[in-house]
């Protein structure tokens, strides 16, 4: 006797077949090219150069790298890049000075 509805078997051909190509992906990525763990100066430059191309970044926002604060100032003429200004050190400004 025949098996009247198909079906069943092809729909477990195709979860196998779902099944097989999944776990071919996962030993594919397993299979990738690692670069080693960036060097904590780095990792800083990194960190600094995502500070400085935040979208989000408003007139007025400071951000801090290794040399210092820096305020954003705006757009460049350009339209692309963004413009920073250190901003001073109030200590520096006070030692010049004694009462």
């Amino acid at each position: 006797m025949a098996n009247p509805n198909p079906r069943p078997s092809y729909l477990v051909v195709g979860l196998a077949m779902i099944l097989l190509h999944w776990t071919g992906c996962a030993a594919a990525e397993t299979t990738r090219i690692k670069r080693p763990a960036p060097s904590p100066e780095e990792a800083q430059n990194i960190a600094v150069d995502i500070a400085k191309n935040d979208g989000l970044l408003r007139e007025g926002d400071i951000i801090v790298t290794p040399r210092g604060f820096l305020v954003f100032k705006g757009v460049a003429s350009d339209g692309y890049t963004y413009e920073f200004e250190p901003v001073p050190n109030p200590l520096n400004q006070n030692r010049g000075r004694k009462n």
